[in-house]
C-alpha cells in the first residue's frame, strides 16, 4: 500500500489555493503590475490514496491578524527622560515599537550605559531598534562608498553592543538613491524605512500583494507637526489605520518628538496614546519593524516538505521538513502555521518532536484545528496525530 502511494503521488506536499471569504467590503486599490500577488492564500496539503490528512497555511501576518503596524521612533532614547514617555506607553499596552541608534551618539564613553540599559529595560519588552547612521546626516548626498561606511560602522556597533542590528531607517529619510539603498544593503540591513507624504503609499503589501516595492526604501507615515501635510493628530491617523485593516496591509509609522513641543516634528502624548490605544483595541499586529520585515520574507520563501510516514493503513506519524532557505541566524521570526486536521479522522491532538514551545510536546487540536509560531529553520519535525 504503501509503495502504491509512493509511486502514484510525486510529491506528497501539493501546493493548493482556497478563497478568502473575510475580506472587508470596501475601496480596492489596482495592483502594479510586476507585484508578487497572491491570487489566494498558500496550501500545503498533505494526502494518503487520495485522502486529505491535514493542510497547513502560513496566515499573512502574525496569529492570523488582519494587518499589521510598527511603530517607529526617531528619538535619542535614555539622553533624557522626556524620550522614554513613548516607550514607556508602548510598554504598558503589550505593545511593540522601535527606537534609533545613531552611533556616535553612544559611542561616547559616558553614553555606554544608554545601551546597557537597552538591553535589559527595553529589548526584553518588546521595544527595538533600528539603525539611524553613525552620524545623523543626509546618505544620498555621500555617494556609495561614504554611505556604505556609515551604514556599516552603524551595524557593526550595534551589533558589538547587543542590539541585534537587521533594519534601518534613514535620517531625515534620504533613501531614496538606488546607490544609497544598495549600500544599505550591502552593509548588511535586510530593510530600511523611509518617509512618503503621498497617502497611496502608506499600505504596504495591500490586498494580494505578497511583497514591498523596496525592501530597502520602505515608505512610512511621517507624524507630527513639521508639515500640515502630516498627520499630528490621532483624528488624522485614525483613517489611515482603518484603512490598512480594511486592505490587510502593513503601515509603519515614523514619529518625532512625542511630548517634546520644543522639538522638531512635535507630537502630543495624549494623542500618541489615543493611536496606542485604537491599535490596541482592534485587529492589528504590533510587531517590530525587523520582525514583520522578517515574517514577510519567511512566508514568501516557505518551504514544507514530508519526508517520510508511518503507520499500517492511514499513517498517524509524519516527518515534516520546514524551512525557508535563508540564513537562519538573521531571519529568525516564528512564523504562523495553522494547521487544518480532515475531520472525519477525528484527530484530538498532536505531539511534535522536536517542539516548538518550550517545555510542551502535545497540542490539543479544536475543532479539526492547530494554530503554532514556528521558525521555519531547515529543521526536521516529528507529527504524531492521536486520534479519537
Amino acid at each position: 500500500m504503501l509503495r502504491l502511494f509512493i509511486s502514484s503521488l510525486a510529491l506528497l506536499l501539493a501546493l493548493c489555493s482556497c478563497e478568502d471569504a473575510t475580506r472587508l467590503a470596501g475601496p480596492e486599490a489596482p495592483v502594479p503590475v510586476g507585484k508578487l500577488v497572491d491570487a489566494a492564500p498558500a496550501v500545503f496539503t498533505a494526502s494518503h490514496q487520495g485522502q486529505e490528512v491535514f493542510n497547513i497555511t502560513a496566515p499573512k501576518w502574525r496569529d492570523g491578524r488582519r494587518a499589521a503596524v510598527s511603530i517607529t521612533y526617531d528619538a535619542p532614547w535614555g539622553i533624557d527622560p522626556v524620550f522614554s514617555l513613548a516607550t514607556d506607553a508602548a510598554i504598558a499596552r503589550g505593545l511593540s515599537m522601535d527606537v534609533e541608534i545613531v552611533s556616535n551618539k553612544l559611542s561616547h564613553f559616558k553614553r555606554i550605559a544608554i545601551t546597557q540599559r537597552m538591553r535589559t529595560e527595553l529589548m526584553p519588552r518588546g521595544i527595538g531598534f533600528f539603525g539611524h547612521g553613525h552620524s545623523h546626516i543626509d546618505h544620498d548626498a555621500l555617494g556609495y562608498h561614504a554611505a556604505y561606511q556609515s551604514f556599516r560602522t552603524n551595524f557593526s556597533l550595534m551589533r558589538a553592543w547587543g542590539l541585534k542590528p537587521k533594519v534601518y531607517a534613514y535620517p531625515l529619510f534620504a533613501g531614496r538613491d538606488a546607490q544609497t539603498q544598495a549600500a544599505n544593503r550591502q552593509a548588511g540591513f535586510i530593510a530600511a524605512r523611509g518617509g512618503t507624504r503621498d497617502p497611496s503609499a502608506y499600505y504596504i503589501c495591500a490586498d494580494g500583494v505578497r511583497e514591498p516595492d523596496h525592501w530597502h526604501n520602505l515608505p512610512s507615515v511621517i507624524m507630527g507637526n513639521a508639515s500640515t501635510r502630516d498627520p499630528s493628530t490621532h483624528n488624522q491617523l485614525q483613517p489611515i489605520l482603518i484603512q490598512t485593516l480594511r486592505r490587510r496591509a502593513w503601515t509603519i509609522m515614523t514619529y518625532h518628538s512625542i511630548g517634546y513641543p520644543e522639538g522638531w516634528g512635535y507630537y502630543p502624548y495624549v494623542e500618541f496614546v489615543r493611536d496606542l490605544d485604537f491599535i490596541r483595541a482592534n485587529d492589528f499586529w504590533s510587531g517590530n519593524l525587523a520582525s514583520v520585515a522578517a515574517y514577510i520574507q519567511e512566508r514568501n520563501a516557505l518551504d514544507i516538505q514530508i519526508a517520510r510516514f508511518f503507520g499500517n493503513q492511514m499513517p498517524d506519524s509524519f516527518e515534516l521538513f520546514i524551512g525557508d532557505g535563508l540564513d537562519n541566524d538573521v531571519y529568525d521570526e516564528p512564523l504562523t502555521l495553522d494547521f487544518q486536521f480532515n475531520s472525519d479522522l477525528g484527530v484530538r491532538s498532536v505531539r511534535i518532536t522536536p517542539t516548538p514551545v518550550a517545555g510542551q510536546e502535545r497540542f490539543v487540536v479544536e475543532e479539526n484545528r492547530l494554530r503554532l509560531n514556528m521558525v521555519p529553520d531547515e529543521r526536521l519535525y516529528t507529527l504524531s496525530l492521536e486520534r479519537e
